[in-house]
């Protein structure tokens, strides 16, 4: 099954408070130094569900505005990423795309997920060793009112734990827990 991904919107989503300027440098490890610039992708899919679940543009909306408090707490990740040794946290935000997927139901990714074909429900390439961005964010919207979210992570900043940390905290602001 092939999936064809149109963008529809590009932002940048940025900390609704300023990062206090004795936490501007995050040094990276050594070892984070030497690692090679890679992606870990997550991708979290939600059916539609009529009765409960509010349009396509108040879901888009809201995970924005709750993207900007999680930003707050893990304020490297709206940072850059310089010379491979630091993050410059000066909240310069992550980019955030709205994508429609076309010709493809949620129920068809599901039922025969191809992981070349995923990644096309991320935001940027997963081994792009240019990028200077820690975090990015995909919106995939699906003609039947499903949608997925699509995550990508620079290793140097997040190992598993602190990714799912940081998605499990965005979740919950998002639930306004």
């Amino acid at each position: 099954m092939k999936v064809e991904v149109e963008v529809i919107s590009k932002e940048i989503i940025k900390p609704s408070s300023p990062t206090p300027d004795h936490l501007r440098h995050y040094q990276f490890s050594f070892l984070d130094q030497i690692a090679p610039q890679v992606y870990n992708p997550l991708l979290l899919f939600y059916e539609h569900n009529a009765k409960t679940q509010p349009n396509i543009t108040e879901i888009s909306s809201h995970l924005k505005t709750s993207l900007c408090g999680v930003l707050n707490l893990f304020y490297p990740l709206a940072g850059r990423i310089k010379n491979n040794q630091f993050i410059h946290c000066n909240e310069e935000g992550i980019p955030f795309v709205e994508a429609r997927v076309l010709d493809c139901t949620l129920s068809d990714v599901l039922s025969n997920p191809i992981p070349g074909e995923l990644n096309k429900f991320m935001p940027f390439e997963l081994d792009d060793i240019t990028n200077s961005l820690p975090l990015g964010v995909q919106l995939n919207i699906f003609q039947c009112g499903g949608f997925a979210i699509g995550q990508c992570i620079s290793h140097k900043i997040a190992d598993g734990l602190s990714y799912f940390m940081f998605s499990k905290i965005w979740a919950a602001i998002a639930r306004g827990d």
